[in-house]
């Protein structure tokens, strides 16, 4: 049983890996927010934990506040009473964020329960993005053996680019990368960005339409792949100036990104400048310290 456990870790820990080398989801240490604790205790000690009402707040609250493993079990008791696609999202994404946080082998229940979840919000709500988005993600990375499958993820890109030609084209192009087609994944990033400027003339009427997350991986994209760089600017000035606790994305990686298309652009300064301001926020940013290096010998 042992061996079999063993062989199983194998399987599950390059997708982890993979997972983890990604652009990092921001971390919000809610155990030192004083606001926090304080609400929590009192939803828990002062309201009836029979009320449906009562466990909504307290799912709500620690999903704001990335406490997943509190998120996790109040959600899962919510939805004994309350079987929403809402909810069984919420449930999903809790899990798939702590999966993140875990060491590597005590990840795997949380990722099978991410992809269980998602699929059954998915289930009773088949057309709506965030969670096509999602399901897209974990069935395109989850090995095979945990009930993943590429192939699948390809089919759900597919649907989603039917009901929005932005966000599908993101999940289309993210799925060629995991399968390491590049080309065609610029390709339909280049289409997503030309999608983006017919619908969206004025960039200010972008930000106002688009989703948070959305943003800042637009500015992700057009660093990564020389596209469309003054809207690319634009997308990652706004995600900046406007953060707070509750992005997902951390800070010092859209200087970052801003830095390379600073970079692409031949705007040295610029460039330096930015990723200064990602080092002031985490001055262990291995991606800025290795940025940095390799700009001073430009």
């Amino acid at each position: 049983m042992h061996r079999i456990k063993g062989t199983i870790l194998l399987f599950v820990i390059p997708w982890l890996i993979f997972s983890q080398k990604k652009t990092p989801f921001s971390y919000y240490d809610f155990k030192n927010d004083s606001n926090y604790k304080k609400e929590l205790k009192r939803l828990k000690n002062y309201t009836n934990l029979e009320s449906e009402g009562a466990i909504k707040s307290i799912a709500e609250l620690s999903y704001d506040y990335k406490d997943w493993e509190t998120a996790i079990d109040y959600y899962e008791i919510l939805l004994v009473k309350s079987p929403t696609a809402e909810n069984y999202f919420k449930l999903g994404v809790a899990a798939a964020r702590k999966s993140l946080e875990v060491p590597r082998f005590l990840s795997v229940p949380y990722v099978i329960k991410a992809r269980k979840s998602v699929l059954q919000a998915h289930e009773l709500a088949p057309k709506r993005v965030v969670v096509l988005n999602l399901l897209i993600q974990l069935y395109a990375e989850i090995p095979s053996l945990l009930g993943g499958s590429i192939d699948f993820a390809e089919k759900k890109a597919n649907e989603l680019r039917d009901i929005n030609p932005v966000e599908g084209g993101m999940m289309q192009a993210y799925v060629f990368q995991v399968r390491n087609d590049f080309k065609a994944s610029a390709s339909i990033y280049s289409e997503v960005f030309h999608t983006i400027k017919e619908i969206y003339q004025d960039p200010e009427n972008c930000v106002k339409e688009l989703r948070r997350n959305l943003i800042f991986d637009l500015g992700r994209v057009s660093a990564q792949y020389k596209v469309e760089p003054d809207l690319g600017l634009f997308l990652l000035d706004h995600y900046l100036k406007s953060y707070g606790f509750q992005d997902n994305y951390p800070l010092e990686w859209a200087y970052y990104y801003r830095s390379k298309i600073y970079l692409y652009r031949k705007k040295y300064e610029k460039a330096e400048a930015s990723i200064q301001k990602a080092l002031e926020i985490n001055s262990n940013f291995e991606e800025g310290l290795e940025f940095l290096k390799n700009l001073r010998l430009e």
